[in-house]
């Protein structure tokens, strides 16, 4: 397994060895595409065996039933924060979640100016890494660790996951205000 941001020794993002790489963010960043195919091929190619390129991002997103306790209460207060402030006229925002205390795990959403977000760039402190780079420190795990906690178990109806239920069917977006 590989990040999609490795590099090489030269600092090259391996993603820029494939096509695509010149595509770029409205900041100026190489969209980081294409790292894991781009290896696969070059072992293939190399040692002459298969290898196979499998981007972990698409099973995260397909993955809702796998989610944690804390991150599906968070999906919801961040969900209602954003209609909040969208009710209240807020445009050019962001909700995030502020973490208010470690022990016990409490986070509280906070919405923020999104030009002083945007383009911004927080980075997992070295010391969370260990010194052979291959794994993390305990220190890194004592904050990861209330992140994962609580089964999130979703309803399920006729083997199908029901995550919002809303009878929305016959609702009448045009006429009715968004905060009914």
């Amino acid at each position: 397994m590989v990040s999609e941001g490795i590099r090489t020794a030269e600092g090259k993002y391996i993603c820029e060895f494939t096509s695509g790489s010149e595509t770029k963010d409205a900041f100026g960043h190489i969209q980081m595409t294409g790292t894991a195919a781009y290896l696969a091929d070059l072992v293939h190619k190399e040692l002459g065996c298969k290898a196979r390129a499998v981007e972990l991002s698409t099973l995260q997103r397909a993955a809702a039933h796998l989610a944690s306790k804390i991150d599906v209460d968070e999906a919801f207060n961040v969900g209602g924060a954003t209609v909040k402030a969208a009710d209240e006229g807020s445009s050019g925002v962001m909700v995030v979640i502020d973490r208010v205390s470690d022990d016990p795990y409490q986070s509280a959403t906070g919405v923020y100016d999104v030009h002083r977000i945007a383009n911004g760039e927080k980075l997992v402190p070295r010391k969370w890494i260990n010194e052979e780079g291959d794994y993390v420190t305990e220190e890194f795990l004592d904050y990861v660790r209330p992140l994962i906690q609580g089964q999130y178990n979703p309803m399920m109806v006729d083997g199908l996951p029901r995550h919002l239920n809303m009878h929305l069917r016959n609702y009448d977006w045009a006429r009715t205000p968004i905060h009914q």
